[in-house]
């Protein structure tokens, strides 16, 4: 996506119940979801705020130390405490697996993630996740704003040579999109975002066609 276009999507002024591309990322870019115990907690987590906190997930992607999320908000919980809520649970309920899974890195894991704080560093509290800086906000009057975001989030894994396809990746929504069939997130699916994709495909094919022709 043009630089340009993501800077005047930057967030100004915020709205609880506005559609938002957010990253989180873990402290220090610690790759600590490499294991399909860590990335679950996520996935169900994910699952059970769209169930009961009225969290809507349009695309998500998630990597061994990021996660990638285009959301927004319905119910009557201001987005910015249903983030932190979001990151205090999946951080405690990672940190729970990390004590109790035979992890080879768990002394490691711990001390990373441990922080101290109070006078002269008494107390000590675990942090899995940095502190959001910024976000960019989508305006879903825009379907092609937000399948670019789309497509940039799907293609991390192919860019980062995990996958050759970003459909081949299961621990994203690039297979809804793409293949119709339902991931490991209840994603929601605007049709006019589906068709959006679907012209950014068919562009694609058009430019290889031709570049291959001559």
């Amino acid at each position: 996506m043009n630089k340009d276009v993501m800077d005047n999507e930057r967030v100004i002024s915020f709205d609880d119940h506005g559609c938002y591309v957010l990253t989180l990322e873990t402290v220090d870019l610690t790759d600590i979801f490499i294991r399909p115990v860590y990335k679950q907690i996520i996935v169900h987590t994910l699952n059970h705020y769209i169930s009961s906190k009225g969290l809507v997930v349009y695309g998500w992607c998630l990597m061994p130390n990021k996660l990638h999320l285009i959301c927004q908000v319905q119910k009557n919980i201001p987005f910015k405490e249903l983030r932190k809520a979001f990151k205090a649970f999946t951080a405690e309920k990672v940190m729970e697996a990390v004590y109790n899974e035979p992890e080879e890195r768990r002394d490691w894991l711990i001390d990373h993630f441990q922080r101290t704080f109070g006078f002269l560093g008494a107390q000590k509290k675990l942090e899995l996740w940095k502190r959001v800086k910024e976000m960019l906000s989508i305006d879903l009057a825009r379907p092609e704003i937000m399948a670019e975001h789309l497509e940039l989030i799907h293609n991390i894994p192919v860019q980062e040579r995990i996958v050759r396809y970003a459909s081949d990746f299961i621990y994203s929504s690039a297979a809804d999109y793409e293949t119709g069939t339902e991931g490991l997130v209840k994603i929601t699916r605007p049709s006019a975002v589906e068709q959006a994709l679907d012209d950014i495909a068919n562009r694609k094919s058009v430019f290889k066609t031709k570049f291959y022709r001559r």
